[in-house]
């Protein structure tokens, strides 16, 4: 690829601004204004067994963002079903747009939607979203358990979407920058070696993990992570009837982030800016955390010299035993409860992300679907340009079973973020404990707790 063409999928800063991990989710499934990245090879012929065996007609629309995963799952549903009129209407304020769809009862707004687990529960729970408990029901074992729960609303024990992007993360590093600083990052270590290694980081003078001025969304996401990883649920419970951000579980990731900023190896740059890709290609950060889906990203912002080089290990465990990853972004694909086709909007959700072709159609975009025949089948063929001959999808498949069921995203969680993306510094910088930190954010939390149940 020449450089002019690498100049033009090079990620926006937009969308990682002011810190918000509302904005960092939403990039889990948004390249813009950039070519999707090339999907290892070989590929898989549009062909499958239809989700009914009469031919379909009717109209759905969807509201997306510029370069979309949906786009290639419509493509790939109208050469089955061209019968069916699919209109896609993508924009930049597509998310708000539905929002205020939403806040009006669901008028006008489209048949189907990519939407964020917190909001699942938020419009599910008030009954704005298409109950779809009859289509998932009878295929709900075939799905990643921890991704088939964001889909499950337990305010009405009903199902309002399909699973989509898996979204579990690791850790990227450079073993032939490691290996000459003695420093080895196994697929199953305890946090405490982890520090370790990353106090050997520093000392010789390079980089590892990030963490910003004021931490941001980059310690909301870590923070997620590692509350999930000691078993806890999270900010709230998973009906969000109460808030359990506090709770030892959350003052033991707190204290786990301030350990890992103290050993003096993390990066002072935001996820995904100049300053971030420099860092990498320059090989001074040596290794950082990262989701399943910012492959495609690093593939595409990497130099070329750096493709192969890299490689992907689970995150360390936080207690013997427990879960190796955690999960960030991974949308549900929704219909909306005004549709005035809910049928064929369930027929297209189940090709979506329930068949071969429309499970290829997402991969080749550059997400990870969570329907489990795909993920041990085809999927297992894959090699990617970043990782070299590491057989990663047998990784991701490894984790995905292993993200946790007790953590949650309850409606609460999108305001949760804001509020964890300022009120964590105080902690990793040491002007309060982990206690007081959390309960101080707890406190926060249990006052607007009633408008998001």
């Amino acid at each position: 690829m020449s450089g002019q063409d690498r100049e033009g999928l090079r990620i926006t800063r937009r969308a990682f601004l002011a810190g918000s991990l509302v904005s960092l989710l939403l990039a889990s499934c948004r390249r813009e204004a950039a070519t999707p990245p090339q999907q290892a090879t070989p590929t898989v012929p549009a062909v499958g067994t239809p989700a009914v065996q009469v031919p379909l007609t009717g109209t759905l629309t969807f509201w997306g963002h510029p370069d979309h995963p949906l786009e290639r799952i419509r493509d790939a549903f109208l050469q089955e079903y061209p019968n069916v009129t699919l209109n896609w209407v993508l924009t930049n304020d597509y998310y708000t747009k539905f929002q205020t769809a939403m806040a009006a009862g669901g008028e006008g707004a489209p048949d189907l939607f990519w939407l964020e687990a917190s909001d699942v529960q938020l419009y599910g729970g008030r009954g704005l979203l298409l109950d779809v408990t009859d289509l998932i029901e009878p295929i709900k074992d075939q799905f990643i358990p921890a991704k088939l729960a964001e889909a499950y609303v337990p305010k009405a024990s009903r199902y309002y979407g399909i699973p989509g992007d898996l979204s579990v993360s690791g850790i990227y590093y450079r073993p032939d920058l490691l290996e000459p600083l003695g420093v080895t990052i196994k697929d199953d270590m305890m946090y405490e070696e982890f520090l370790a290694a990353l106090r050997e980081i520093a000392a010789a003078g390079k980089k590892a993990v990030l963490y910003p001025a004021g931490g941001g969304g980059v310690a909301a996401a870590y923070w997620s992570w590692f509350v999930a990883q000691y078993g806890g649920s999270g900010v709230a419970t998973c009906d969000g009837s109460e808030i359990t951000v506090d709770d030892e579980a959350g003052i033991a990731a707190a204290r786990l982030l301030r350990d890992i900023v103290a050993t003096g190896a993390t990066l002072n740059a935001d996820f995904w800016t100049p300053e971030y890709w420099d860092a990498l290609n320059s090989e001074l950060l040596v290794l950082d955390f990262a989701a399943a889906w910012a492959r495609g990203f690093w593939e595409s912002n990497l130099d070329a010299s750096q493709l192969g080089k890299w490689r992907v290990a689970p995150l360390p465990r936080a207690v013997p035993g427990g879960p190796r990853t955690g999960v960030w972004g991974g949308a549900t694909l929704v219909a909306t409860a005004k549709t005035q086709n809910p049928e064929l909007a369930k027929q297209f959700m189940k090709f979506a992300f329930a068949s071969e072709p429309g499970c290829q159609a997402a991969a080749d975009w550059g997400i990870i679907p969570s329907w489990i025949p795909y993920l041990e089948g085809f999927f297992q063929q894959l090699k990617f340009k970043l990782f070299g001959d590491q057989p990663a999808a047998k990784l991701w498949l490894e984790l995905g079973r292993e993200l946790s069921t007790t953590y949650c995203r309850p409606a609460i969680y999108t305001p949760a973020l804001d509020i964890l993306g300022t009120d964590l510094d105080p902690i990793v910088q040491g002007r309060v404990t982990p206690e007081e930190g959390m309960k101080a954010i707890g406190d926060k939390l249990r006052d607007i707790a009633p408008d998001y149940q």
